[in-house]
């Protein structure tokens, strides 16, 4: 019944897909040639992802030339998988939070609320499905690891690696949950991720070489409000002019330098936290330390993007999902309240409602409070257990 749930949830999301979004300038550009037969343009196609939701996604939306094949159409059949993903994820959820006594409400809402959130919704209606698959993945790969789980883990791993490049500030995070064998999934994560990404980059070397030089790069130089970089750079209006009328547009600014780096920053910044919390707390991670620290590193990949949009944060909105579905025996509090801030941030108070100011502040405040959360259950100002008096605490 969860499944089916879940399956009717997805279906639903998928279809309800009002446009394309930036699926026709992104996705599309290489999709739509796959679905062709012309290898060599998908080769040297330049979408904003890897080569694994495309592939995915291939032959259901191969399904529209049973009916009318429009865009929207192929668009929507393509989808279909990647929000599939999130709802067999909540329903893995599903199973391990009965297995741990949670009642049957509380395990409809986490099917329900993996796919029925803002965060699904703004990646199916801005044409980044798939974010979704990656998100599932790479949550999916940690929820493996806390169960000892090694060759689950590396395959999860591997494919959201060759889903979407921004999935590598999950490895760390992974790997520290395993007990035992982290070196071996570690490269058989990068063996599939390999094996996935092997036939374009042996299609076309140079042209796959250039896209990830220039995605690892690439950054808008103008801050979007959903951003802590947004009240913290200067501002410049531009005018311009659209609907037969001109309109002053404000637009916040960073160094072109700065932009540059930004993608190496972020990494470079989860990197040094979990090495922190491996030092401290000692490996493995507990549970809680290594779903905390993921959903710190994906807070940061959300706050420190000039280019933030809501549908970036569905990975640390899963996470919390997933944190309570393996630690709650009651309703999952952290997915219900990430849910409700989700919708007040994006849907509810948004620039047009408050004005640009107002919800920019809103929102920097509220990542800021969720930084502070998770510090403090990660315990980092707090005294750190030893790791000698953490075992102890086991064994007894």
């Amino acid at each position: 019944m969860l499944g089916g749930a879940g399956l009717g949830l997805a279906v639903r999301a998928a279809f309800a897909a009002r446009g394309l979004g930036d699926y026709a300038e992104d996705g599309g550009t290489a999709l739509t040639p796959l679905l062709h037969g012309d290898l060599h343009a998908y080769w040297t196609a330049h979408p904003a992802m890897g080569d694994l939701s495309l592939l995915v996604r291939a032959p259901f939306a191969a399904l529209a030339y049973l009916g009318d094949p429009t865009p929207l159409a192929f668009y929507r059949w393509g989808v279909l998988p990647c929000v599939a993903s999130v709802a067999l994820l909540g329903l893995w959820l599903a199973r391990i939070a009965r297995a741990r006594g949670v009642d049957r409400l509380g395990q409809l809402l986490i099917v329900v609320l993996a796919v029925a959130n803002p965060l699904t919704t703004s990646a199916i209606q801005q044409g980044h499905p798939e974010e979704l698959l990656t998100a599932s993945l790479c949550v999916g790969a940690l929820v493996a690891a806390c169960a000892q789980r090694c060759v689950l883990t590396g395959v999860l791993l591997g494919l959201a690696l060759a889903c979407k490049q921004w999935s590598v500030v999950a490895v760390l995070p992974v790997l520290f949950a395993l007990e035992r064998g982290r070196a071996r999934t570690l490269l058989g994560a990068l063996a599939l991720a390999a094996l996935v990404t092997a036939p374009e980059v042996l299609g076309a070397p140079a042209t796959f070489l250039r896209n990830q030089l220039a995605l690892a790069r690439e950054h808008s130089v103008e801050s979007s409000s959903w951003s802590w970089w947004w009240p913290l750079t200067p501002s410049s209006t531009r005018y311009l002019t659209y609907g037969g009328a001109t309109h002053a547009v404000t637009l916040h600014r960073l160094p072109e330098a700065l932009v540059q780096s930004l993608h190496s920053l972020i990494i470079v910044l989860d990197t040094a936290l979990a090495l922190l919390l491996a030092r401290l707390r000692g490996l493995p991670l507990r549970r809680d330390d290594a779903f905390a620290l993921l959903a710190a590193v994906l807070l940061l990949r959300c706050t420190l993007d000039t280019e933030t949009m809501p549908y970036y944060h569905a990975a640390l909105y899963l996470d919390l999902l997933a944190w309570d579905a393996l630690s709650t025996r009651r309703l999952p509090l952290r997915a219900l309240a990430g849910a409700a801030l989700s919708w007040a941030l994006f849907d509810r108070f948004t620039a047009s409602f408050l004005g640009v100011w107002p919800s920019s502040l809103l929102y920097g405040a509220a990542t800021a409070l969720i930084a502070v959360a998770l510090a403090r259950s990660l315990a980092l100002t707090a005294t750190v257990m030893r790791p000698a008096a953490r075992a102890g605490v086991k064994a007894a």
